[in-house]
């Protein structure tokens, strides 16, 4: 019995050592004061980490309390060994927790990196933080860097393994991205799918254009369709009023893939084909500003992709889709939300510093080798740079150096954020 007591009590005393680790990320990781996150980051993580960690310890104490004076019986010990089962089962799916935080913020350890990506979290607060009540309580995301191709988002209290809720937004990008930083508009479409459940406006998005395509004698698939696709369409658009143009540059850059790829629909993927993704914001561009370059790109993308060789039943799906185009664009531009307290999307954002003739402007100056920013919101910044890098004179490995100096400046401004 007393070598039985002795092993119990080694398992417990493991397992309270390794279940405290969740209380020392900060201690683990060791970020310079110029690379850390927040404290208003680290006081959202640690607060989810020791609540789990007090959780554990607290099952763990109580439980060694009942059964370790009874192991004589053998219920006893099946009970205790039952319970530390669960608990090793528990940290397991907890420390998938720590673990993603862990190779998320040990990234910053690279002074390079570290800075980067701290102007990576401003770019994406600053696509956040708009004039509503709902916005105001959202966390400042963590940017972080993954292979693949895409960006993706884990959202601000979606469940994490053992039904942690996810402190904060994380937000992924591909390592690429850093090399194209002009294409930066991937971490704001992925804030802006935040956004859109903060706001409400998920929810309420495919029923606005379900409504508008019915009253417009739309077929009921292309109804289907449009409102399936209204949780990539909204951060898309969420995308286009924080950086104008640089949406339209990025998006028809990125989705410039085969044809196989731009063509698909899918009746369970809420991505709408990539061809009209990037025609819807050729439109939006057409309806804010009236004629202007997109309609040129608009031109080579339709030339680059024609739907001759498309099998007819995707074709006709297309076909109809962009009949309602303009339509869609008009509800996402126009429609007053109650849930925006009777506001349009675009009334929370100055479109007017994003007026293509302005930007142009500053990729002028850009050329004579004079460059402010002085007073644009980071989004509007990273707007300009998109434009220098179509319209400037600038080599791409120069336009990486400039952009990596903002970036790095961006990031120390992380402190202001509370």
């Amino acid at each position: 019995m007393d070598k039985l007591s002795r092993n119990f009590g080694k398992r417990i005393e493991s397992a309270r050592i390794r279940v405290k680790t969740l209380s020392s990320l900060r201690k683990l990781v060791a970020l310079p004061p110029e690379y850390n996150i927040t404290e208003r980051q680290w006081s959202v993580l640690e607060r989810g980490l020791s609540t789990v960690q007090d959780r554990i310890l607290s099952r763990l104490k109580r439980g060694a309390g009942e059964h370790l004076p009874r192991l004589y019986s053998t219920n006893a010990a099946r009970r205790l060994n039952l319970l530390l089962g669960e608990i090793e089962l528990e940290m397991s799916r907890t420390f998938v927790f720590f673990d993603t935080y862990m190779d998320v913020l040990t990234q910053r350890l690279t002074p390079e990196m570290g800075l980067v990506l701290g102007g990576c979290d401003v770019l994406a607060w600053d696509a956040i933080i708009k004039d509503h009540t709902a916005l105001n309580i959202v966390e400042p995301p963590l940017v972080f860097c993954d292979r693949g191709f895409g960006a993706s988002i884990i959202r601000e209290e979606v469940l994490l393994p053992d039904g942690i809720p996810n402190p904060m937004p994380l937000i992924q990008i591909p390592y690429s991205r850093l090399k194209e930083k002009y294409n930066l508009t991937s971490i704001i479409h992925e804030a802006g799918h935040q956004v859109m459940v903060r706001l409400g406006l998920v929810s309420v998005l495919p029923k606005i254009l379900r409504y508008a395509l019915a009253r417009a004698g739309a077929l009921e698939t292309t109804q289907d369709l449009f409102a399936l696709w209204t949780s990539e369409i909204g951060p898309d658009f969420w995308t286009f009023c924080n950086t104008g143009i640089a949406q339209t540059g990025s998006i028809k850059e990125i989705l410039a893939l085969p044809p196989n790829h731009v063509f698909r629909i899918s009746w369970t993927d809420p991505h709408p084909a990539p061809y009209l993704r990037v025609l819807l914001s050729f439109e939006w561009c057409r309806q804010l500003w009236g004629r202007g370059e997109w309609d040129k790109w608009e031109e080579e993308w339709l030339m680059l992709y024609p739907l001759g060789n498309v099998p007819e039943e995707t074709r006709k799906l297309l076909v109809k889709a962009r009949e309602y185009i303009p339509l869609i664009s008009r509800v996402l531009l126009n429609t007053k939300f109650r849930v925006l307290n009777r506001k349009r999307i675009p009334d929370l954002f100055d479109l007017s510093a994003l007026d293509p003739s302005r930007l142009q402007r500053f990729a002028i100056t850009a050329n004579a080798g004079v460059l402010s920013l002085e007073g644009l919101s980071p989004c509007t910044q990273l707007a300009v740079f998109r434009v220098i890098r179509d319209h400037g004179k600038f080599k791409e490995e120069t336009l990486d150096r400039i952009m990596t100096k903002w970036l790095l400046k961006l990031g120390k401004k992380r402190k202001h954020i509370h």
